[in-house]
């Protein structure tokens, strides 16, 4: 394995680790107080993350097989779903009261932000997977494919760092901690991307489950935390009309890309 193909990896993940902190930047504009609006705040950011789970992890997941679809295609992604949700609510059960009191663990936030730190970072594990199989593969078909992926995982992360800061931002943190708290849920894309380009053999028939398991922790987390915080604070409609918008925001990125 080449050294460039190592470097081009880490300096790609950490590119896309950075534009997921510049999603925070919107929230610099003083009309966005979303400390006022907590509830809009949460359904909005449960919006990109589902439309997030769908389109940039199960779809691709359930393609990858490249055949039709049938059981053996869409096993492993379930088996991830499952394996993610579970994960998530096992780690919502440690999260105890007693737990979250203690001052080791106050200064990463309450249940809601731990938990959307967690499931964020699971998230970025497949998408430096996806990064490093594709700069492996250049080597072999002589393409472009890694950059392209970078690229493309790039521009995905700015609206899913905002759905990491949304939340952050509502409970009354620092743009800079919304910032760093963004990306470091995506660092471990170049993290993983290094292992993944050395053995691309390996990991890539591992990526339907993986994606799956980043996908089942997102939608657990938007039933589990997002939505009943935000009914707790705001009217049915108005989180449903924010949710809708953050779904079709991803979706209009989706398209356009």
């Amino acid at each position: 394995m080449p050294y460039e193909i190592l470097l081009h990896s880490v300096i790609a993940g950490l590119l896309a680790s950075f534009a997921c902190g510049l999603g925070a930047l919107p929230l610099l504009i003083k009309r966005l107080d979303l400390r006022k609006h907590t509830g809009l705040g949460y359904g909005f950011a449960g919006g990109l993350m589902l439309a997030a789970s769908v389109y940039n992890l199960i779809l691709p997941g359930l393609t990858l097989a490249q055949q039709e679809m049938s059981l053996a295609q869409v096993l492993p992604v379930l088996l991830g779903l499952l394996a993610g949700s579970a994960f998530l609510w096992v780690t919502d059960i440690y999260l105890s009261e007693e737990r979250l009191s203690q001052a080791s663990w106050r200064r990463w936030g309450g249940r809601a932000e731990i938990l959307i730190f967690l499931a964020m970072s699971v998230h970025s594990i497949p998408e430096g997977v996806a990064v490093g199989v594709g700069f492996a593969s250049q080597e072999v078909y002589a393409n472009n494919l890694g950059a392209y992926i970078a690229l493309a995982i790039a521009i995905h992360n700015i609206p899913e760092g905002l759905a990491v800061a949304i939340p952050l931002r509502a409970a009354g943190a620092s743009i800079t901690k919304c910032f760093w708290a963004a990306f470091l849920t995506s660092l471990p894309q170049p993290i993983a991307a290094v292992p993944a380009a050395m053995a691309s053999w390996f990991f890539q028939p591992l990526m339907p489950v993986l994606m799956g398991f980043a996908a089942g922790a997102m939608m657990f987390l938007i039933l589990l935390e997002l939505i009943p915080q935000a009914l707790n604070v705001e009217k049915p409609t108005r989180i449903a009309w924010a949710f809708m918008l953050g779904f079709g925001l991803m979706l209009l990125i989706q398209v356009v890309l």
